[in-house]
């Protein structure tokens, strides 16, 4: 089963045919857990969300970015990741899952400014869905960790009123301190200077708490960025933990939180431990 799961999951995360996708989805509908679809943060047609309600009271509310190298790789929608919902409403949290603008349609600002929306828009609304605008994580993996991490640790994407509102970044895979080496990446940051790319560069140990989780087989985003990133909060003073699982790639760790494959590595289990020990 687990390599069942990998194969399937493996083809919709590279962009082939998602029958995996439609598989993990499938098993995920069978959870007691409501969903409340097409919420409109912004005005662009793709400025949309969809919310995952945990059976009783939220305990926190978790922002998942997907990924997909900001567009520049295949992207499915926010209605593609049901399994992370699931995984996560299990646990007792609240799950808001964004689409967003992508390359190459919009450079990186206005990526960066559709997800500055979705961190608004969470604060002013979701009482209204039963959560608490404090208790709030933010969570991506790879370019959607680079999303979530820069929303956290960069100070101008967000005014001080909703930065204190987060309470932690779970970063899985996340590109930290990485190179401009595709043509992609240099038009998608051409806009900014190399630092200016870079969330290792905004590091001054009064970040949120971070969580870093990463496999040691990724052969997509490099072992430099998490250990880079790691090295910036300590030096800083900063409140990190990193974790990386042996055998796991840049698929696995987000497969991880599907049910066939979540009991093979204990992902779920770091990113849950880590939420209650900071959401207050």
């Amino acid at each position: 089963m687990k390599y069942l799961v990998i194969l399937i999951l493996s083809q919709f995360l590279t962009g082939c045919a998602n029958p995996g996708l439609t598989f993990v989805n499938s098993i995920a509908l069978f959870d007691n857990y409501d969903l409340v679809s097409n919420l409109k943060y912004g005005e662009n047609q793709s400025n949309q969300l969809d919310i995952y309600q945990p059976a009783g009271s939220p305990k926190a509310t978790v922002i998942f970015f997907y990924g997909g190298c900001w567009g520049a790789c295949t992207v499915y929608g926010r209605e593609e990741y049901r399994f992370v919902g699931q995984a996560l409403t299990q646990q007792g949290y609240q799950v808001v899952v964004p689409d967003y603008r992508l390359y190459p349609d919009v450079l990186f600002p206005e990526i960066m400014q559709d997800s500055a929306k979705v961190i608004a828009w969470v604060n002013e609304n979701i009482a209204q869905y039963g959560g608490t605008p404090e208790k709030v994580f933010l969570m991506g993996h790879s370019a959607g960790g680079h999303i979530a991490a820069m929303l956290t640790v960069n100070e101008t994407y967000l005014p001080s009123e909703l930065r204190q509102a987060i309470k932690g970044f779970i970063g899985l895979a996340a590109p930290y301190d990485f190179i401009l080496d595709k043509p992609y990446l240099v038009k998608l940051f051409s806009d900014l200077n190399y630092i200016e790319s870079q969330p290792v560069h905004y590091i001054d140990g009064n970040e949120p708490p971070l969580l870093l989780l990463y496999g040691n087989e990724d052969r997509t985003v490099y072992p430099r960025n998490i250990i880079n990133m790691t090295r910036a909060v300590e030096s800083q003073g900063g409140r990190v933990e990193a974790h990386t699982f042996d055998g796991v790639d840049h698929v696995d760790i987000l497969a991880a939180l599907s049910i066939p494959y979540r009991g093979s590595y204990p992902v779920m289990q770091a990113i849950a431990a880590f939420i209650e020990k900071h959401r207050g």
